[in-house]
């Protein structure tokens, strides 16, 4: 990646953290100098990490298998702890391993807007309230599905 578009997508999502568009349910929060996260330990974990090459970053969560809740586990370090089997990956993907579930998606920088990103979360967000449902302990909230037929 560029550092061009580094630094252009550090600027979008710190404009995110700054503004917190309504249409993200979490704030967004800077927890390394290329990785954010967005979401409750309640429920959904969302995590936008810079991949380093071609103007991409991946979009991911993790959960669980054990029904505990979400993981806060940066994505390779996920994809190296277990022995991890990924598929679908376009437009998303899911790596399932013994002890945990991570759904992601791969997302373009080029051109990437503040607004633009913020509906993509959202819609990511509202996708682990669908396929990660099961694995949570307690019913998904009904703001996530609220959002669905919006956005």
């Amino acid at each position: 990646m560029d550092q061009a578009a580094k630094t252009h997508i550090r600027n979008v999502m710190a404009n995110l953290a700054e503004t917190r568009p309504e249409v993200l349910d979490y704030p967004i929060e800077e927890i390394a100098a290329s990785r954010w996260m967005s979401g409750s330990y309640d429920n959904f974990i969302v995590q936008c990490e810079l991949l380093h090459h071609r103007n991409e970053a991946v979009l991911y969560s993790c959960l669980a298998r054990d029904g505990s809740g979400p993981l806060k586990t940066p994505f390779l370090t996920v994809l190296m702890l277990e022995d991890t089997f990924a598929f679908a990956q376009t437009p998303f993907g899911i790596c399932s391993g013994a002890a945990t579930v991570t759904l992601f998606k791969f997302v373009d920088l080029t051109n990437m807007t503040a607004a633009r990103m913020a509906l993509i979360i959202a819609n990511f967000t509202n996708l682990n309230a669908v396929i990660f449902g099961d694995y949570l302990d307690h019913a998904v909230p009904d703001a996530f599905y609220q959002h669905i037929d919006v956005v």
